[in-house]
């Protein structure tokens, strides 16, 4: 088995046991599943290594998946320099389009992104039985990790952050990498000059209500309720909440509810799902997660992932229209909650 359990990963990222290659990166938390990637494709190829070695490709963009894969893994680099293929977006279809390649062995690295998995999925199964294949997991942070995160990155910048201001911020943003890392990049910006952050700048800057907007969002679209989704994307984006964060909480939403309905499958009760560390929501939004749990279907919630990682790729090929696709995205869902 080459399935990697959470602790093993930092170890792993610092010196990969493999030389070549399949590596699949996936997880609820798609900002943490984008740096884990960045850091293994920094590993294998290098800031002097031929530009012409890395091969960059979006699941979904190309054609042919599988014949492009063997072809672009068995292809030779002009210098000599290792071959990296990066594939963005993948999801289980992927897994039959390059079975045959990874298990024929080939001399490259192939970066593999990949949204929430359970251990039933076809790529996540594909990448850990394989011996020439690893499976990295990215699960949300705790609090004590993104504090870590954000503590260095003050650190590296030169800036002093007070440690109350520190824990605010912690509360504030909850867990996402991705979030977190944003607002810490504009609390930098905004300390460039005086190279300290109190916690009423912390309050100022990030200590809005956009957690929970963003909360009404999910479970507006949860429960099909779409004119209540409407109306706090609205209220969202004319407040400034980036798509981006929206999106990334609505993915790791639909990825835990999947993961509460398979337990709800297995013969738990619904408070037992909901009570276990892993799952446990605020009393505020038991009720409504109760009825998400329990109105939505396995497959229609993979649907929901998929789509959402689709949308999630989407804007970040065209900002200029991230708000579109992400009421699009969220509405669709809604639909789909509606008919449940």
């Amino acid at each position: 088995m080459t399935a990697l359990k959470a602790r093993d990963v930092d170890g792993f990222l610092a010196r990969p046991d493999i030389g070549s290659g399949l590596i699949l990166v996936y997880g609820p938390d798609a900002g943490r599943v984008r740096e884990t990637t960045d850091r293994l494709q920094a590993h294998f190829h290098n800031k002097d290594a031929d530009p012409m070695s890395l091969v960059s490709l979006q699941f979904g963009d190309f054609e042919n998946p599988g014949e492009r894969i063997s072809v672009e893994a068995n292809t030779r680099s002009m210098f000599g320099d290792q071959r990296v293929i990066r594939v963005r977006g993948a999801t289980n279809a992927f897994a039959k389009e390059i079975e045959q390649t990874v298990r024929e062995g080939f001399d490259a690295i192939l970066l593999v992104e990949s949204g929430n998995l359970t251990p039933k999925d076809a790529l996540r199964k594909l990448a850990e039985v394989q011996k020439s294949a690893r499976a990295v997991p990215c699960y949300a942070d705790d609090a004590r990790s993104l504090a870590q995160l954000a503590r260095q990155m003050f650190e590296n910048a030169q800036i002093l952050i007070e440690s109350d201001a520190l824990r605010g911020l912690i509360d504030v943003l909850g867990n996402d990498r991705q979030i977190t890392r944003l607002e810490v990049e504009k609390l930098i910006l905004f300390a460039q000059e005086s190279k300290h952050i109190s916690y009423a700048d912390v309050m100022t800057l990030c200590g809005d209500n956009a957690a929970e907007t963003i909360d009404e969002i999910l479970d507006s679209a949860g429960t099909g309720h779409i004119q209540k989704l409407d109306t706090a994307l609205s209220r969202a984006f004319s407040s400034g909440t980036h798509s981006s964060a929206i999106l990334t909480r609505a993915l790791k939403h639909f990825s835990n509810l999947r993961e509460m309905r398979a337990v709800y499958d297995q013969g738990k009760t619904l408070q037992e799902v909901l009570s276990s560390g892993r799952f446990r929501v605020h009393f505020s939004r038991k009720s409504s997660m109760e009825s998400q749990v329990r109105s939505w279907s396995a497959p229609n919630l993979s649907s929901a992932c998929a789509r959402l990682q689709s949308t999630i790729l989407e804007t970040r090929k065209n900002a200029n229209l991230d708000t579109e696709h992400t009421r699009q995205s969220l509405l669709a869902i809604a639909t789909i909650a509606a008919r449940n």
